[in-house]
C-alpha cells in the first residue's frame, strides 16, 4: 500500500517497479492517470537472465476501437525500448525511441486519449495512430541522419 502511495505522492522516484502480476495490474492502472493515459505504459514480464521475456503495453487490445486508426501506439513503442534496453542489451536503441517518443510529444503531437490530459493552452495537434507512427518513424531518421554525421 506504501507503493500506491509513494506512486501518487512522488512517482519520479521510480523507474521500474517489480511486483507479482495482480498488484501490477492494480499499480499500473493508478499510473496511468499520472502519464494521463493507460496508451502511455510499457510493461515487461520478465525471466531469468538468458530467458525471453515479454514485453508489452500495459493497456489491452481495446476491441472498441480496433480498426478505427485511434489507438495510442506510444505504450507498444515503449514496451520495444525496454526490450531493447533490458532484453536484447541494446541501451542505445532504446536511447534512440525513448528520445523520438519524447521529440514528438514536445512537438504537440497527441493521439486522442491524450488531448485531455494535457496542458491547458498548449498547442496540440490531435493524430492518429498510423500518424503517430509516422512522426515517430520520421523522427528516428533524422536522428540517425544526425548521429552519423557526429564524430566519433
Amino acid at each position: 500500500d506504501n507503493c500506491a502511495m509513494q506512486l501518487c505522492t512522488n512517482p519520479s522516484q521510480f523507474d521500474v517497479i517489480l511486483t507479482g502480476n495482480i498488484f501490477g495490474d492494480i499499480l499500473s492502472d493508478q499510473a496511468s492517470v499520472i502519464t494521463g493515459s493507460l496508451g502511455m505504459l510499457p510493461s515487461a514480464s520478465v525471466s531469468s537472465p538468458g530467458k525471453p521475456g515479454i514485453y508489452e503495453p500495459v493497456h489491452g487490445s481495446a476491441p472498441d476501437i480496433a480498426g478505427q486508426d485511434k489507438a495510442n501506439p506510444l505504450g507498444m513503442v515503449l514496451s520495444a525500448a525496454m526490450m531493447c534496453r533490458y532484453g536484447l542489451n541494446e541501451p542505445e536503441m532504446a536511447d534512440i525511441i525513448e528520445d523520438a517518443v519524447k521529440s514528438v510529444l514536445a512537438k504537440g503531437y497527441r493521439t486522442g486519449d491524450l488531448m485531455g490530459a494535457s496542458p491547458a493552452g498548449a498547442e496540440l495537434t490531435q493524430v492518429s495512430c498510423s500518424q503517430m507512427g509516422e512522426l515517430l518513424l520520421e523522427t528516428i531518421a533524422e536522428e540517425e541522419i544526425m548521429v552519423s554525421f557526429m564524430p566519433k
